[in-house]
């Protein structure tokens, strides 16, 4: 049951529209079983989204006789998501239609060594041009950040690559430079999000999204809905204290004051390269030498994917999902990142939780703006039709 009142027409009405979207099209009589009422209920809500355009209503081809059924689905040119992500070096856009196509795409370098004045302004553009590209009614805007957020307000809390990123009201911000509504969300967990409507979990209610970039963090959807937590850290990983893989030695080991961040980034992989190899690198040097199955290279992505696997096996043994997703730059790597993750994971699997399958993200650089785009499409609600 929706635990809705009926009479509450906008909350009713994203409930019927999130239920179809999760099964990409729906009888009325699936949609009444799905969430739970009377189909003569459900007829006079459907009935006022297709008139008011959410929805198209098609017969679908049997092989059955009798009436063929019809099928509810979203209607694309309704309007547009526009989602962005960034951290301190790029910033990625996207707009997608009603139907969750994707109409549009951006990425660009991002100075977060300018500071937050220049860094918003590049948002905001940002989201300003995607809207423009979709040529679609703007209905809602989502802004994946990196840190920490408050998720109520709208505000970006802090973060430590950008020069004063302390405090952004981002969230107002893009609604009154937009104005359309505006969501915000720590950029990792918006990736989970992007998961759960548009990648590798689709149509899955619990799900972990690992991500992996200048940080580490998790995003985790239970029961369908993404667990941001009490004081919105849910998935706030890059503190825990790991123990660190010594790939030489092939021995495990506790430092004082390893972090998951401090020795499983992206950073951290490329400064241990450097390290082995003698000579310092940067991100592109190392994915390079990585795929070309340099031993030093392999080595170092060796080491953060046993850290990788011990801490996925932990969330997995906790929270119980239906499936674990990697994103970020390693997965550009493919079966030489995922496998050594997987495997790593398995040693540390309990008798009590089996393992559970573990993906790379198909959603590539774009993850967390698709993420935003999803944190838009999902928080939006329609109007209230009576």
């Amino acid at each position: 049951m929706l635990g809705l009142k009926v009479q509450d027409n906008a909350d009713f009405g994203a409930e019927i529209i999130r239920k179809v979207r999760e099964h990409g099209s729906l009888s009325r009589v699936e949609l009444a079983r799905v969430l739970g009422v009377a189909a003569s209920t459900i007829g006079r809500h459907v009935d006022a989204l297709v008139g008011a355009g959410y929805f198209s209503e098609t017969l679908e081809p049997t092989k059955e006789a009798g009436r063929p059924p019809t099928r509810l689905r979203p209607t694309p040119n309704y309007g547009c998501f526009v989602g962005v992500d960034f951290n301190a070096e790029f910033l990625f856009a996207t707009a997608v239609d009603f139907a969750q196509q994707t109409i549009a795409q951006h990425q660009q370098p991002l100075k977060g060594e300018l500071g937050t004045t220049d860094v918003v302004k590049e948002v905001l553009h940002a989201l300003e041009s995607m809207a423009k590209k979709a040529n679609l009614p703007l209905l809602a805007v989502g802004v994946a950040v990196p840190g920490q957020v408050d998720t109520l307000r709208g505000v970006a809390l802090k973060y430590g690559r950008i020069p004063n990123w302390n405090n952004v009201p981002i969230g107002t911000m893009a609604r009154e430079h937009l104005k359309a509504p505006a969501f915000v969300e720590n950029n990792i967990r918006a990736m989970a999000l992007a998961e759960r409507w548009f990648g590798e979990g689709r149509g899955s209610l619990d799900l972990i999204c690992f991500g992996v970039r200048l940080g580490v963090n998790a995003g985790v959807i239970r029961s369908g809905e993404l667990a941001t937590g009490h004081r919105d850290l849910g998935g706030e990983i890059r503190g825990w204290n790991c123990p660190v893989f010594n790939a030489e030695s092939e021995k495990w080991e506790w430092r004082p004051g390893a972090t998951i961040e401090k020795h499983a980034s992206v950073p951290a992989a490329v400064a241990r390269f450097g390290e082995l190899r003698g000579k310092t690198a940067d991100v592109k040097q190392f994915l390079d030498a990585a795929h070309a199955r340099d031993d030093d290279a392999l080595l170092a992505l060796r080491e953060v994917a046993a850290i990788h696997g011990w801490t996925i096996s932990q969330m997995v043994q906790l929270i119980d999902p239906e499936l674990v997703v990697l994103a970020g730059p390693f997965t550009a790597l493919g079966d030489a990142y995922l496998e050594p993750v997987r495997n790593f994971a398995l040693q540390f699997e309990s008798e009590f939780h089996p393992s559970v399958p573990i993906e790379i993200s198909s959603l590539g650089d774009y993850a967390g703006a698709i993420g935003a785009a999803a944190l838009a499409l999902e928080r939006w609600r329609p109007a209230d039709l009576g």
